[in-house]
């Protein structure tokens, strides 16, 4: 009978830190400078710089969001391109870590596309306090590419918690796999209590249109009930047909849509 250890993934885990998959997201980077400094011990730790050009400009992206672009067109626009370079290194790889920043309230949130056995094995050993399954991202998400794939959208770019966070949890997941050593490299977390992750299904989006405006009441993880006002446009009140808990939610978040539709 194999032991906890042995299960827990190949003896040489493969794990990929992706950053700037949208190029305006700098949280990725300043995570993965703290990663380099570790001490690998077992197995492979690579690190990916998705759209360097987009990062290089400070812009989101070049033609399309790359993060809905897989599994890419070698013939196709700059992010599809990048799509396909990158999907061979994502698929060879026994964990990906894409790390975003958000704009929006919403924070500490961990993001899938598929919650299989060993992806649930994963969350529970980083324990976040969101877990967001974007059904609706499954197809073209970089992450669902990936045996299995993790997304941290933990909070703003220059908030040096949320960079700390992110990269102690991080560690969390290279310590469970034994590639690295000791548990002293884990500081914004040390001490503090476990806490039970909240899951979330998303599997709509909540449309916007020219001249719409998010109603302030709307907040990231806080139910909307049926006949609430999410929007207003022009005087003209915008409601909600079905109960649903806004995620990703925000005026500038996207371009057409306000954020997701989430179900507990």
């Amino acid at each position: 009978m194999k032991t906890d250890k042995e299960n827990k993934m190949n003896k040489k885990p493969y794990v990929l830190i992706n950053a700037a998959t949208h190029g305006d997201e700098e949280i990725g980077i300043s995570v993965i400078n703290i990663l380099k400094k570790l001490k690998i011990k077992n197995g492979k730790l690579v690190f990916n710089i998705a759209n360097k050009k987009a990062h290089k400009l400070k812009k989101r992206f070049i033609d399309q969001d790359l993060n809905r672009s897989f599994p890419g067109n070698p013939n196709g626009n700059h992010e599809e391109k990048i799509a396909t370079k990158i999907l061979p290194k994502i698929q060879a790889a026994d964990i990906v870590i894409d790390i975003h920043s958000t704009t929006s309230q919403l924070k500490d949130a961990m993001i899938v596309t598929k919650l299989d056995s060993q992806t649930k094995k994963m969350i529970g050993v980083i324990n976040p306090k969101y877990l967001l399954c974007m059904n609706i991202t499954k197809n073209n998400a970089l992450i669902s590419a990936a045996k299995i794939g993790l997304a941290f959208e933990y909070g703003k770019d220059a908030n040096k918690k949320v960079i700390e966070k992110t990269a102690d949890d991080i560690k969390k997941l290279l310590e469970y796999l034994d590639m690295i050593n000791s548990k002293k490299e884990i500081k914004a977390t040390k001490n503090m209590a476990p806490q039970k992750t909240e899951y979330f299904k998303i599997n709509k989006h909540f449309s916007k249109h020219n001249g719409d405006h998010l109603s302030p009441n709307i907040k990231n993880y806080q139910l909307v009930k049926k006949g609430d006002v999410v929007a207003v446009n022009d005087g003209q009140k915008i409601l909600t047909k079905e109960d649903f808990y806004p995620i990703l939610f925000g005026e500038k978040n996207y371009e057409n849509i306000f954020g997701f539709m989430g179900r507990k």
